[in-house]
């Protein structure tokens, strides 16, 4: 029989190369003398099961597979029993006797139909998975044949330890990359553009929205070095404020000073894009636990649009009349043109200007507006 610390080794690289486990899968089957084989994953809501995956497949016809993962799962008494013992390898001949097995419901309306020719006879291998499913390799001999005896078992036993740790980091990795490209797709959604900056300088990710405003050739440009500004003042205050960000990061300095907010000019002559460099805290656990670097936010000051009267009237606690007055005179519209538009008197808006700036804590119409645009997207 083949030695489980070879597959071991084929396991782990099927892993870190992010293959699939269905060639060391045929392997484990074929050093079992078994005739059909799976790697599943089985959610459970107490000790019944309540759905599967399969992540490999050998000899089993994938659409009688997920007939039995959508409809069969929960009849098959070999799972309801496994998912009651402790994580391990399980021989269904002890735990489930093959005169049982074969008056079940399971292998009368479905098994003997669709699986006679190999899955009667199981042994199996499971483990408790990070996300709190149960991972379970399976192989299985017909009905026919001899049933899985110790020299089997003790195989599984030898390569289960093996197997755990290549299914744990599986699992990890398929997490992290779901993380990934969760993160990615919220970042590709913000309409401000944002690049995340290494502790060297060099760009590691830049969103749509910044590839866009690269893309005008207006002030500013991106390169695997980094963001590059055209106007030499505008980049020396990027450097500064990315080194700041470091400093805080590096434990060099305390607290984020002022300065970390810049203006670049574009030589088209639009309104200057608007930056600002934060600290990238990845925190002390997690997939990105101890990454350092900075993020920068770049707004199109051309494209800013005030926010709705709805949105004011949540954030600032304002009445309906008084947001609708609010997002007026931050779309420049003053108290005059608004009366007339809505059709009330100029003493109104008067008033409900003085009830905003209460309420706002604004003394000013100035002060008022840009804290409505700082709400602006």
């Amino acid at each position: 029989m083949l030695d489980p610390r070879d597959l071991a080794l084929e396991l782990y690289a099927a892993v870190l190369e992010g293959g699939s486990l269905e060639p060391q899968l045929a392997v484990v089957a074929r050093a079992l003398k078994a005739e059909t084989g799976f790697v599943s994953r089985i959610a459970a809501a107490g000790d019944a099961p309540a759905e599967a995956r399969a992540a490999a497949v050998f000899s089993i016809d994938p659409d009688i597979l997920a007939e039995y993962d959508t409809h069969w799962l929960p009849h098959d008494p070999r799972v309801a029993i496994g998912l009651r013992q402790p994580r391990g390898v399980l021989s269904f001949n002890r735990l489930c006797p093959p005169r049982d097995f074969a008056r079940s419901m399971f292998w009368n309306e479905f098994g003997r139909k669709k699986i006679s020719s190999s899955g009667f006879h199981t042994l199996s291998a499971s483990i408790a998975e990070p996300d709190e499913a149960v991972g379970v390799l399976s192989v299985h001999r017909p009905q026919r044949a001899e049933p899985f005896g110790p020299e089997e078992e003790a195989f599984m036993a030898a390569l289960y330890p093996h197997l755990r740790r290549a299914l744990f980091a599986e699992v990890r990795l398929r997490l992290s990359r779901a993380q990934g490209a969760a993160l990615e797709a919220g970042l590709e959604a913000l309409p401000q553009g944002l690049a995340i900056i290494g502790t060297g300088g060099r760009l590691l990710h830049a969103n749509a929205a910044l590839h866009a405003m690269a893309a005008q050739r207006d002030g500013l440009a991106l390169s695997p070095a980094g963001l590059t500004i055209t106007d030499a003042a505008a980049q020396m205050a990027l450097r500064h404020a990315l080194d700041l960000v470091l400093a805080v990061q590096a434990g060099r300095i305390r607290l984020l000073p002022d300065g970390t907010g810049l203006s670049i000019p574009r030589p088209s002559g639009a309104p200057a894009w608007l930056a600002q460099v934060l600290p990238l805290r990845a925190g002390s656990s997690g997939p990105f636990a101890g990454f350092a670097g900075a993020v920068v936010l770049v707004v199109d000051r051309a494209k800013r649009r005030a926010p709705s009267a709805v949105l004011l009237q949540r954030l600032l606690g304002l009445s309906p009349a008084e947001a609708m007055l609010a997002a007026g005179l931050a779309a420049g519209h003053d108290l005059q043109r608004q009366a007339k538009r809505r059709g009330v008197s100029h003493e109104t808006l008067r008033s409900q200007l003085a009830a905003i700036r209460r309420k706002t804590g604004c003394r000013r119409q100035a002060e008022l507006v840009a804290l409505v645009l700082q709400l602006s997207t």
